[in-house]
């Protein structure tokens, strides 16, 4: 038995005849902007997955339920304020861009590998792209498009992949997928936020021995040395020992970066891919996590005199240290979603490097 509600707002009245349709409430109160609906968990047993249909129903149409199941019980629904949203135009002009900065830095550390004469700039260019920047971006790619895909899974909308131009030192600031709709629950938050850095390592991982064969087969020439690397664990776990003061092969460095943008990634804080998996494995608590790992960070910028941390840390501040609930933050996770946070946090350790560039 449904309590009568009094709506003279269309949008309102739509909201209360769709919850009354999945949900079994005992009180709603309207707002200008939104309606709260009180429930008892006993009248709907199966609450995650009428709430779930719920979701799917509503935020197409521009309104965004939330689920609280505390001392009262209730799911507020309110209007959602009319988004634009960049065509996907820009997203091919910044591939593009990010491609020729990526394609120009690589033939930096290509000229050691090219032997001089009428067209080794032209050489250069083709070895900065298929040794630098095809695999690059294939890591950075993969790594988005996973994030994208397991998004749609969960029918939330989201961006086709970002990718930031920066035509200096690895020739890209990385990239990124915008979620236009905010994550269903737990559950997906860590499945999509894992998605992106598996699927990225899943890559890497075999470019990292082709990498180890094509550095086999050319030979430096030249002797650029622009900086001197310190390598991951995982080099370490399959006997791959890189030579030092020589000229880094740039399909070597492409990997390499692949590898660190994985572990930036897995930092379980704020808006980083693992601070959505910490959010979602571990609920409310998760903040503690992302304190201690930001501590962390300014703890490595001291000890290792390196700023790159300092920036890092200060750029999750920025966006926000504690992470934002899901709509459901209710719902149970599985063990399939613990052992996804147990592989993220086994990557992380083989990825991950203190000190990235020696002084």
């Amino acid at each position: 038995m449904f309590p009568s509600v009094k709506v003279e707002n269309q949008k309102l009245g739509y909201i209360v005849d769709t919850v009354k349709s999945k949900i079994n409430y005992y009180e709603a109160n309207v707002n200008p902007t939104s309606v709260k609906f009180t429930f008892f968990e006993s009248d709907n047993p199966d609450i995650d997955e009428k709430f779930d249909e719920l979701r799917k129903i509503l935020v197409p149409e521009g309104y965004i339920p939330f689920l609280v199941r505390d001392v009262e019980n209730y799911i507020e629904v309110t209007i959602r304020p009319e988004q634009n949203y960049r065509a996907n135009s820009v997203n091919l002009i910044m591939l593009i861009l990010t491609l020729a900065s990526t394609i120009y830095v690589g033939s930096i550390y290509a000229k050691s590998f090219v032997s001089p004469g009428e067209f080794s700039e032209l050489y250069s260019l083709l070895y900065g792209f298929i040794f630098f920047s095809l695999p690059l971006m294939l890591i950075l790619g993969v790594h988005e498009t996973a994030h994208y895909i397991v998004a749609k899974r969960y029918n939330v909308n989201a961006s086709l992949p970002f990718f930031i131009p920066f035509p200096y030192l690895i020739g890209t600031f990385g990239a990124f997928v915008s979620l236009r709709d905010p994550i269903p629950n737990r559950k997906a938050m860590a499945e999509i936020g894992a998605a992106g850095p598996i699927a990225g390592f899943l890559v890497a991982l075999p470019l990292l021995f082709l990498a180890q064969y094509f550095e086999g087969i050319f030979k430096p020439i030249g002797n650029y040395i622009p900086f001197e690397l310190n390598y991951p664990v995982i080099y370490n776990l399959f006997g791959i020992f890189e030579p030092t003061k020589v000229p880094i092969f740039p399909m070597v460095f492409a990997v390499w970066v692949g590898m660190f943008a994985t572990a930036m990634n897995l930092i379980p804080a704020g808006q980083l891919d693992g601070g959505h998996i910490a959010r979602g494995i571990m609920g409310s608590k998760s903040y503690i996590l992302g304190y201690i790992f930001i501590g962390f960070l300014f703890f490595l910028t001291i000890a290792y005199d390196y700023l790159g941390w300092l920036f890092l840390a200060l750029f999750v501040i920025f966006m926000g240290l504690v992470h934002p609930p899901a709509l459901n933050d209710y719902q149970k996770i599985s063990k399939f979603d613990i052992g996804i946070g147990v592989f993220s946090i086994i990557m992380f350790i083989l990825t991950f490097t203190p000190l990235p560039i020696k002084p």
